[in-house]
């Protein structure tokens, strides 16, 4: 942990730029000291620019993040083997891929808490109002960013009754550097899940609804209400706290924090001139001058004609083991097929099409994700099958669907059958964004008909607690920490 925040630390600087600088412009120069880094309002903006920037590093939510959830599920395969046994759930200890999502996600945790600390530090610079909202502003980066961290490193929140087993080191102060109590014990699931709740409620309190116009680049890709609603939503679904998941969407579905739709085209929310639509609620955007490079943007991974490392499996393809993928469903048309002679013979999703300039946006909260949340929480709270449910469930199948009818009451015999549809409405829609393995685990399911690299060999199932359903606490962090990390079961 003492490196993650040294490291942390000589990232975070300011420079000089307007109020309507990009996220994705913000590069900040080295060793700033606090005092300046503060003291002027341009120069603590850029700093919330900065905490920005760190959850978009090329091994986090610009692209590898969603990409290694997605390895871990069932619906794509590494036909490149670029990824060695990760989708082979066969990680070791000190292997790059869990030290670059660990160093990436602590690293934003430590430039927000120091932002936090430095706009607390330096009352006046700017008014209270604004200092409030790049506070909120910083307690979003610190929630997503120990999110997807818990989520990676620790059995799900349902793997014991109360959230009570081994999660993460829970970071919410600004240490210096070389700071001793910076190396910090894993907290328990439970207590990490709370601290991003926390969060998430005080940001929601204090962010804007928009920066500007709606659909703005400032408000598709820095926290506004809407985001913060909807990733607390993502969080209270994870928890099992159906009620609080049904709540938040709900909030955000009847327009308390602005105005979004689903676009008329399920494509609609992808590829260039697409990324801020209404349906978009909060993103990372790219260039080509970002993080994300040949070996780890989105486009590069997922389209044939980048690298087309990941190809869809027939698994996801097959109706016979996706059985709400209609043949007719308009989303298979975002299926295409490879276009070199390498890749010819697989298939491939065109949500990410921009290779040559790698400027795909990285889709971390959508619309249609708030519809499906909000269906399976209400589906869960009800004690009969639950037309609300059906009616959301329905605004994302309608746009998609040709020949099979409209979902009504009638359709399902049980609660669990209108359940069972969302959960494979959520698959189809949601495909290839970075949801798949953990929407399997949150249900305690198991991974099943997952193809290795070949795209034929089955692999063998992963159940719900297996020990290398998450990744190994990275073994130098261990080892740095004498003893404080305790490793994950099985590395």
């Amino acid at each position: 942990m003492k490196r993650v925040i040294i490291i942390s630390f000589l990232t975070v600087g300011i420079i000089f730029s307007s109020c309507q600088k990009e996220v994705t412009e913000i590069v900040p120069p080295d060793r700033i000291s606090s005092s300046l880094a503060f003291s002027t309002a341009t120069k603590m903006e850029a700093s919330i620019m900065g905490a920005y920037n760190s959850l978009q590093s090329a091994d986090f939510l610009s692209g590898r993040a969603l990409v290694y959830v997605d390895l871990l599920g069932n619906d794509i395969y590494d036909r490149s083997n670029f990824f060695g046994d990760l989708p082979r759930f066969n990680l070791l200890s000190n292997a790059g891929i869990p030290g670059g999502i660990w160093n990436a996600g602590y690293a934003s945790i430590a430039t927000a808490n120091r932002a936090i600390a430095g706009v607390t530090a330096n009352p006046g610079v700017v008014s209270a109002a604004k200092a409030k909202e790049f506070i909120a502003e910083c307690l979003f980066v610190r929630a997503i960013s120990h999110f997807y961290l818990v989520n990676f490193f620790a059995q799900p929140y349902g793997f014991t009754a109360d959230g009570s087993h081994i999660g993460i080191p829970l970071i919410t102060e600004n240490f210096t550097s070389n700071d001793p109590a910076a190396n910090k014990p894993r907290s328990t699931v439970a207590q990490v899940y709370t601290s991003i709740i926390s969060d998430l409620n005080a940001a929601l309190a204090d962010l804007p609804a928009t920066y500007g116009a709606s659909s703005s680049y400032a408000s598709k890709t820095r926290a506004t209400k809407a985001a913060a609603a909807s990733l607390l939503a993502r969080v209270y679904l994870y928890k099992g706290d159906y009620a609080n998941a049904k709540s938040m969407s709900l909030n955000v579905i009847n327009g308390q924090y602005g105005s979004f739709t689903l676009n008329s085209s399920p494509n609609g929310a992808f590829g260039p001139g697409n990324y801020q639509t209404a349906e978009t609620i909060w993103s990372i955007p790219n260039n080509a001058t970002d993080n994300p490079n040949t070996n780890n943007a989105l486009p590069q991974h997922y389209y044939p004609s980048g690298r087309g490392d990941l190809a869809i499996s027939s698994n996801f393809i097959n109706i016979a083991t996706n059985t709400y993928f209609a043949l007719d469903d308009r989303r298979r048309s975002m299926i295409i097929s490879g276009t070199t002679p390498t890749t010819a013979s697989s298939l491939f999703t065109n949500k990410y099409p921009d290779v040559a300039t790698r400027s795909d946006w990285s889709p971390v909260i959508r619309y249609a994700e708030v519809l499906l949340t909000y269906a399976e929480a209400s589906a869960q709270v009800a004690s009969v099958v639950d037309a609300d449910a059906i009616a959301k469930l329905n605004l994302v199948r309608d746009r998609a669907r040709v020949s099979a009818p409209q979902y009504t009451v009638a359709s399902f015999t049980s609660k669990s059958d209108l359940i069972n549809a969302i959960l494979g409405e959520r698959r189809i829609e949601l495909a290839f964004e970075g949801h798949r393995f953990w929407d399997i685990m949150r249900i305690k399911g198991t991974v099943t008909n997952k193809f290795d690299g070949d795209g034929v060999t089955v692999l063998p199932a992963q159940a719900f607690g297996a020990n290398k359903s998450v990744f190994p606490i990275p073994q130098g962090e261990v080892d740095k920490s004498n003893g404080v990390l305790i490793q994950n079961s099985g590395y």
